[in-house]
């Protein structure tokens, strides 16, 4: 493996071919290193060459180090165990580890004491460590909820990849950035690092990313919503819904917030949903509750629990939970369809059984007949609930009944509901009409209405498409 061909792609900034070519050649690189340490004579007296050459040899160590699991080359390069880029290191990989544990405070202290031993390092090594211990560092404050003083220490990390030429460092600090502004809800700069991430991607001929990015900082510009649908096609490029004009592959929607959650709030929620899988509900809800604590932007939070206080029968704390869900995230899943529920629920207007029911029918195992059924049953004793109407087609049409599907979903149409239902029996009902302009006519009433956001981004395509 030629050094040359390596340092060449370490200044091109893709580390992800420096990682293949390692891979590819871990044995003859290890056998030529400690050749490649001895700087070549016609370069020691050029400070540009020197320094390109020195940020190759210990970028290829850390890529050993930190992708392949071999140690040895920072090893070598670092003079052995007791050198301080040795020791500054070994400091960054248990500050990683605690932090893939989530003890953002555990690492934080570590990494500002490492800080401060190392501030009198200078030199290419001290050049590529430090940055990506401010980064580090401002990780962990903002993973803490601290994120107005996370923006200085990014700052700082993205100064310093800047310095070394490192491409890769400069779009990952970028991104950070971007995610912090957008947590605290500043549209400007984050826009601005949006654009700045684009020009970077484009430079290193990232073309589709670019694109990508260029259409997040006119969001961001434009003031981003706090909650939107996005589309994800067969081969993982992401558009927003006015962006597709393909419709040859399969098109996945998903919610996409102004801003991010944080991880420990995320891991609570998901101990919160194993333990209400396993009926332990106040347990789950404690970890909701403290969810929203650690992160009180994070709206799956409150949206899960509202549904555990819904299951427990305590309809108005609810309400309150969907409300907030409302809030923060504008059309989350089906919450404006479960708050008109709690509501029903709390003024009596249904029972606690024809929740369970609508739950069943949308989330249940259960056989297209059963189903069936039980949506007979319950409209017998619930005609007012347009879900249940919604349901009763949805199982009509898989058991290749259409016209009986139809007019389920007339019915469902013809009573009073919230407009996440009346928005995904609008579009049922197109599906199976077969006049195009009635067809046409459905669709258009599901954009308006935006009750279901989901709904609404499948009649926007439907259109479109023609």
């Amino acid at each position: 493996m030629e050094l040359e061909t390596l340092l060449t792609i370490v200044e091109a900034g893709d580390l992800l071919r420096v990682e293949a070519l390692c891979r590819e050649h871990k044995e003859a690189i290890i056998a030529a290193f400690p050749s490649w340490q001895t700087v070549p004579e016609a370069i020691r007296g050029e400070p540009a060459l020197l320094q390109r050459y020195a940020n190759g040899l210990i970028t290829i160590a850390r890529i050993f180090a930190e992708r392949l699991d071999d140690p040895r080359l920072m090893q070598r390069l670092a003079g052995g165990d007791a050198n301080p880029l040795a020791l500054w290191d070994k400091e960054l990989q248990a500050a990683s580890e605690e932090m893939e544990q989530l003890r953002y405070a555990d690492a934080g202290r570590r990494l500002e004491s490492v800080l401060d031993e190392t501030n009198s390092l200078r030199g290419s090594g001290a050049d590529q460590l430090r940055p990506i211990t401010l980064a580090f560092l401002g990780e962990c404050m903002f993973q803490q909820g601290n994120a107005d003083a996370s923006v200085p220490f990014y700052d700082l990390a993205l100064e310093g990849v800047r310095a070394i030429g490192d491409a890769d460092g400069v779009a990952a600090y970028l991104e950070s950035l971007y995610e912090v502004h957008r947590y605290l809800g500043r549209s400007g700069p984050a826009a601005n690092l949006a654009a700045d991430l684009s020009m970077v991607l484009e430079m290193s001929g990232r073309d589709v990313e670019a694109k990508r990015w260029k259409r997040r900082a006119e969001i961001a510009k434009a003031g981003e919503p706090k909650n939107r649908v996005i589309c994800t096609l067969d081969d993982g490029t992401m558009l927003e819904v006015d962006e597709v004009t393909s419709f040859d592959s399969r098109i996945r929607f998903s919610f996409q917030r102004d801003r991010i959650a944080l991880r420990r709030a995320m891991a609570l929620v998901d101990d919160g949903q194993t333990l209400g899988a396993h009926g332990k509900l106040e347990e789950a809800l404690a970890k909701f509750r403290e969810a929203s604590q650690i992160d009180p932007l994070f709206a799956h939070a409150r949206y899960q629990e509202g549904f555990t206080l819904v299951v427990l029968e305590r309809y108005e704390e609810a309400i309150a939970a969907y409300q907030a869900t409302e809030d923060l995230a504008p059309g989350w899943f089906h919450c404006r369809a479960d708050l008109w529920v709690a509501q029903q629920l709390a003024a009596g207007k249904i029972d606690h059984a024809t929740f369970e029911a609508l739950r069943e029918l949308e989330d249940g195992p259960g056989e297209p007949a059963e189903k069936l059924e039980l949506a007979d049953r319950m409209i017998a004793k619930a005609p007012h609930v347009a879900g249940l109407h919604l349901e009763r087609g949805r199982q009509l049409a898989r058991l290749g009944r259409p016209d009986d599907a139809r007019q389920a979903l007339r019915d469902g149409l013809a009573r009073d509901s919230d407009a996440d239902v009346r928005t995904r029996l609008l579009v049922q009902l197109a599906i199976l009409v077969e006049d195009k302009a009635e067809r046409t006519k459905l669709f258009e009433e599901a954009v308006r209405l935006d009750g279901n956001l989901v709904a609404s981004a499948t009649a926007q395509l439907a259109l479109r498409q023609g």
